[in-house]
């Protein structure tokens, strides 16, 4: 049996509310320091019925704004399975189509250099 790591996307959004709150910053400010032109986002990151999270920029970006490290805004849990029960995917990571667009759409130039050298997921 292997013990796989899962994000609960709901507890993690309710973190992610409480840790602005906690450091006294509202949406607006959180939108500012995103430079977005709305703050649409981080509504859907901190509401748990969306199951929508930050993408690993932005968790870089809360993680420093706060001064902790981006496990600390994760809620981790941990679901046994057996290596057997992995479904095989014809695509690389197990990673659709659709999200590999959003990620090249939505990533930093370093993090896509990154999935490619590391990955070998060719993201360009």
């Amino acid at each position: 049996m292997l013990n796989i790591p899962v994000i609960d996307v709901e507890a993690t959004s309710k973190k992610l509310k409480a840790m602005r709150v906690q450091h006294n910053l509202s949406v607006a400010q959180l939108q500012e320091e995103f430079a977005m032109e709305n703050p649409q986002s981080i509504y859907n990151w901190e509401n748990p019925d969306n199951k929508t999270l930050p993408c690993i920029d932005n968790l870089v970006i809360l993680a420093k704004l706060y001064k902790i490290r981006i496990d600390d805004l994760l809620v981790i849990q941990e679901e046994i399975s057996s290596v057997d029960s992995v479904k095989e995917s014809d695509e690389p990571f197990n990673i659709s189509a659709e999200t590999i667009e959003f990620i090249k759409q939505n990533s930093s130039k370093q993090v896509l250099e990154a999935l490619e050298k590391y990955y070998g997921i060719n993201l360009s």
